[in-house]
């Protein structure tokens, strides 16, 4: 990775938006977009022409110097139209007049991390960001890409710095009978202080991974018992066909909800019944199978149909309560009837959501495992006290770790890997 080319890719998602995002940073940036169209000034959005050989293209420009730009280099960033063909052609323009190449994948965040703007963990979080998928995994993401876990680990980090030093000012000056840089003592306690701060990260940390997965709340029941009506009530509006013919869902419906402040996946199923040709059994299939793995099984009972069996993760609800014939209690998915009440049952079942904080945050498995050997370090440390070199080896082994989380000291590989992982134009 050179980070004295100038660099150029898109950076919007892919889609069918009317807009999309050119990115140019480097040392040429300036002077070769220049070329093109007259820069505004810096941190001012203005409109200006982008020209092409017999055309020219509306567009949107900013312009960051290396102090004020998320890279720590030149930067320009233009809004354009999203067409592929034309986008295309502006970049292809933009690699002639800057003498740029296209950027490979988390190449823009590689540069802020290269050039002090973040932190390899804020960098990490710029990635979980990008990536997340509800909103745990978001909060988690987002207290990593500001800081939280960096500020946390540079205390460590810091302290064992200078502990380290003073270890090592003491070997130096071992011949010096009067001089003693740290006692023993005094090294003890700031070895058990760093200990501490790393088990309290541990103790409390939630898995990113964990975060990823959403408990699986599924309707089912027998035909016309109500599923889809209850799934489009709890969606929130029409999402599937409600018909008061019987097999009206065939495969599995599935939708983002909140059940109070706990998000699911929530699952509408086919009816459960009798398979008569293949299609059907294979959708009884797919119904048995979806209520197994369901942490809560919404059963819905029609007036006189028969109430299940009882099942550890079945909750049991009557519907249709406007109809005729209906039980006491029975919600109603039209009138809106105990659909709150429902709510906060399913609430219940499902359990307390995993809510990342600054004092429990979301680590990814390379912190997690990179905070285990610094403690390991640390505690070998402690027990070699008494022999300054082999706790300075400890220290400065355990002080790698850390900057593995960091970035300060973090081999090659590690970082190729790191930003591998993002997609290309971040």
């Amino acid at each position: 990775m050179n980070l004295d080319e100038t660099i150029i890719a898109v950076s919007a998602p892919r889609g069918s938006s009317f807009k999309t995002l050119i990115r140019i940073c480097g040392p040429c940036s300036f002077n070769g977009c220049q070329r093109v169209f007259e820069l505004p000034p810096v941190r001012m959005l203005e409109k200006r022409q982008f020209f092409l050989r017999h055309q020219s293209v509306p567009i949107l420009v900013a312009a960051f110097g290396g102090d004020q730009s998320y890279t720590g280099q030149d930067t320009v960033e233009l809004q354009c139209p999203n067409n592929p063909y034309l986008v295309e052609r502006m970049i292809q323009h933009l690699i002639n007049e800057t003498g740029g190449r296209l950027a490979e994948a988390g190449e823009f965040t590689a540069r802020a991390f290269f050039n002090g703007r973040l932190s390899l963990s804020e960098a990490e979080g710029v990635c979980a960001t990008i990536s997340a998928s509800n909103d745990a995994e978001l909060k988690g993401a987002t207290l990593l890409r500001e800081g939280a876990l960096a500020s946390r680990v540079e205390f460590i980090a810091t302290t064992l710095a200078r502990t380290l030093g003073l270890v090592e000012a003491g070997i130096d000056f071992t011949d010096e009978e009067d001089v003693v840089a740290i006692t023993k003592e005094e090294l003890t306690q700031e070895v058990k202080k760093c200990i501490q701060s790393i088990c309290a990260i541990l103790d409390n940390n939630i898995s990113m991974v964990s975060l990823h997965a959403l408990p699986l709340v599924v309707i089912a029941g027998k035909p016309n018992a109500g599923k889809s009506t209850l799934f489009n009530a709890l969606v929130g509006f029409d999402r599937v066909v409600v018909n008061s013919e019987e097999g009206t869902t065939r495969d599995a419906i599935t939708e983002r909800v909140h059940f109070g402040t706990r998000e699911a996946e929530l699952v509408d199923i086919a009816g459960i019944e009798q398979s008569v040709n293949a299609v059907s059994d294979a959708a009884q299939k797919k119904t048995a199978s979806m209520m197994q793995k369901a942490d809560v099984v919404l059963y819905c009972v029609a007036p006189q149909q028969t109430v299940p069996k009882a099942c550890s993760n079945y909750l049991v609800i009557h519907t249709k309560g406007d109809e005729e014939h209906s039980k006491d209690g029975a919600i109603s998915a039209v009138s809106g009837q105990g659909i709150d009440d429902l709510k906060e049952s399913v609430t219940g079942r499902l359990g307390q959501q995993l809510n990342p904080n600054e004092h429990a945050l979301a680590l990814l498995g390379r912190h997690e495992q990179l905070l285990v050997e610094a403690k390991r370090c640390l505690e070998q440390a402690e027990m070699d006290v008494r022999v300054p070199e082999l706790a300075a080896n400890s220290l400065r082994n355990a002080l790698n770790a850390i900057g593995g989380i960091t970035g300060q000291v973090t081999p090659d590989e590690v970082l190729g890997e790191v930003f591998s992982s993002f997609c290309v134009g971040k």
